[in-house]
């Protein structure tokens, strides 16, 4: 299907879209929600904000055009459940940012009426899947969400080796400072596991410890190269310090035609692969055929008749089925509930009235 990808310029958003080519989906434009002219982040609890100068370069690498529009709402509604359950533009919650990815929405499929999807990279923030659902369901349009639940270790692990060229443009955990600044996935890899290990931080920044942004990837017909950035510190402390590059300016580059050696993920875990597994075997084992009656003509004899028997307040009737002159002979399953009631209305008059 054609559909529009969500681009926050960072990893997950531009690593959702190589597995929606991977599964045959047509990438037609971008969609991306930012601050205002000035402001370089907003405390948004759905969207990334951070590197907002840079989402055009990652739009015109992947050669679509690219629609924005500015955050005017905030987290009005920050509950586990969002808006109504109606399809419509009247179920969302009136001044909450969450509208303004529906009205984004809405510009993008007026320019672009057969677009039927959405890419998010949404991974661990049911926060954010919720509400992007929400907004497809009032639009018909359907959410193609593949990093979801991944195992982010594993995650980060296939965003190396697929060649994704992301570098950390904001820090904000425990263990990360400036000097990580600039770093590739590739050269943080380490870093990132050991800190998951030492602290429980989040291996793909999911609790907020970092943001990325996307210089190249399979799906990009350019590279993006930074030429001017700075360093923004707004906390710096022993114990995590907060600070992220501004992007002056940055230029693209020619590049050559890569391979998408991404991996579909499996349908099913490990350990519930292996359940399936043990049910299906076990399935084969205790499967068996029950062989044909050694003398068929008896069933010639069968009394196939409609009988009940009523004991109490309680009836018990067997045989009713129909009889069906040939093998084309179709009914519909009304008439054919209403031709039994009145086979038993003609078997016991008295006991059975057929419905209307």
């Amino acid at each position: 299907m054609k559909y529009v990808g969500l681009l926050s310029g960072g990893k997950d958003s531009c690593f959702n879209l190589v597995h929606c080519h991977k599964n045959g989906h047509e990438l037609v434009a971008a969609a991306s929600l930012g601050p205002e002219h000035g402001k370089e982040e907003l405390d948004s609890y759905l969207y990334q904000t951070v590197g907002q100068d840079a989402v055009q370069f990652v739009a015109q690498a992947l050669e679509v055009p690219l629609y924005r529009k500015v955050i005017s709402g905030a987290a009005v509604e920050q509950g586990s459940e969002y808006g109504g359950r109606d399809a419509g533009d009247g179920g969302g919650v009136k001044g909450d940012e969450t509208e303004d990815l529906f009205d984004l929405l809405v510009q993008v499929k007026a320019t672009h009426p057969d677009i039927e999807g959405v890419s998010v990279g949404a991974i661990l923030s049911n926060y954010q899947r919720v509400r992007v659902e929400h907004v497809c369901r009032r639009l018909s349009l359907t959410p193609l969400c593949y990093l979801w639940q991944r195992d982010q270790g594993e995650l980060l692990a296939e965003m190396v080796d697929a060649g994704m060229e992301a570098i950390l443009i904001k820090v904000a955990g425990i263990g990360l400072t400036t000097k990580h600044l600039g770093k590739t996935l590739g050269e943080m890899q380490p870093t990132l596991i050991n800190l998951n290990n030492l602290y429980g931080s989040h291996i793909c920044g999911e609790g907020g410890e970092y943001e990325s942004l996307t210089l190249d990837c399979p799906l990009f017909k350019h590279r993006i190269r930074l030429t001017e950035t700075e360093t923004v510190i707004h906390s710096d402390n022993d114990f995590a310090t907060v600070a992220f590059l501004r992007i002056k300016d940055a230029v693209l580059e020619p590049k050559s035609p890569a391979e998408f050696t991404v991996e579909p993920p499996p349908l099913l875990e490990d350990e519930f692969t292996e359940i399936r597994d043990t049910m299906t075997e076990s399935e084969r084992v205790n499967s068996f055929e029950v062989p044909p009656p050694a003398d068929s003509s008896k069933l010639d004899t069968f009394d196939w008749s409609t009988k009940s028997q009523q004991t109490g307040p309680w009836v018990t009737i067997a045989n009713v089925h129909r009889t069906v002159p040939g093998p084309t002979d179709e009914i519909s399953p009304e008439d054919e509930v209403r031709e039994c009631f009145q086979l038993l209305q003609s078997s016991h008059p008295h006991k059975f009235l057929v419905p209307p």
